[in-house]
């Protein structure tokens, strides 16, 4: 393999580029295959003339392909090995927890998922979905969801450094149309009950409860793992005596194998 030069960080346009196509391939998730370049600039925020160009330069590249007439574009197989890849880094981690999550799911009738921070969302790495809830049945590996109202988010952003924290939650705050002193306080109180004590809650659906914990690897950067379910699945007694527990014990478990990967 040859030496590859190092990065020049002072090369501030080749950088913005190469932002600018990674927020279009993000653009696409499950439920949304095929995007249309107005429906990229509104994914991505990025001007129209930008999106064309961008698109066209990630068809030549290959991990775009246009679709006929005005069809759009959809991911090429070459994106495949970047999610599998994912999967791959992550085997250690996802090899300790993930039969205790599925079992668990089975037992208490929750859905029980592992997910990681990506941007302004939360990004599902791994979910067994056991909860009586339609809503939770369209969680699957690689949906996105909120950081700004949900348990995963909240306990995300608690385990970040204070000053990455803060940054983000103002970037989170500079979205929000409604009332952003509001959002503040709750966000805030939720990162404060996650440090004092290592969990957090949070109802951003409907009659949907979900409560998270996480933990920072130094191998693997921010996981969180959530229980979900109805309000009548997620009562408090059941939440402190069964669920809290189980997320301490998987967060144990990924920061031992974190410990062994490194």
């Amino acid at each position: 393999m040859r030496p590859r030069k190092p990065v020049d960080r002072t090369d501030t346009a080749t950088n913005q580029t190469l932002r600018r196509g990674l927020a279009l391939l993000k653009a696409f998730r499950p439920g949304f295959p095929v995007l249309t370049n107005g429906a990229l600039a509104e994914l991505s925020g990025l001007a129209p003339s930008t999106v064309s160009r961008m698109t066209g330069a990630l068809v030549e590249a290959g991990l775009l392909r246009q679709l006929p007439g005005a069809g759009g574009y959809a991911p090429t197989a070459a994106c495949i090995s970047l999610g599998f890849a994912t999967f791959q880094a992550m085997a250690s981690v996802r090899q300790q927890v993930l039969a205790r999550m599925e079992e668990a799911a089975e037992r208490h009738n929750v859905s029980v998922s592992l997910a990681a921070p990506d941007g302004d969302d939360m990004v599902y790495v791994d979910t067994f979905r056991r909860a009586r809830r339609e809503t939770l049945m369209h969680i699957a590996p690689g949906v996105r969801i909120p950081m700004t109202y949900t348990a995963l988010g909240t306990a995300a952003l608690a385990c970040m450094p204070a000053q990455a924290r803060a940054t983000q939650i103002t970037h989170l705050l500079a979205r929000h149309t409604g009332d952003r002193a509001a959002l503040r306080a709750q966000i805030e109180a939720g990162v404060q009950r996650h440090q004092m004590h290592g969990w957090c809650q949070a109802s951003w659906v409907a009659d949907v409860v979900g409560v998270a914990r996480a933990v920072h690897l130094p191998a693997h950067g921010i996981l969180s793992f959530n229980c979900a379910g109805s309000s009548t699945q997620m009562g408090a007694p059941k939440i402190e005596r069964k669920l809290v527990p189980l997320l301490f014990e998987l967060t144990e478990l990924a920061l031992a194998a974190d410990s062994e990967a490194r």
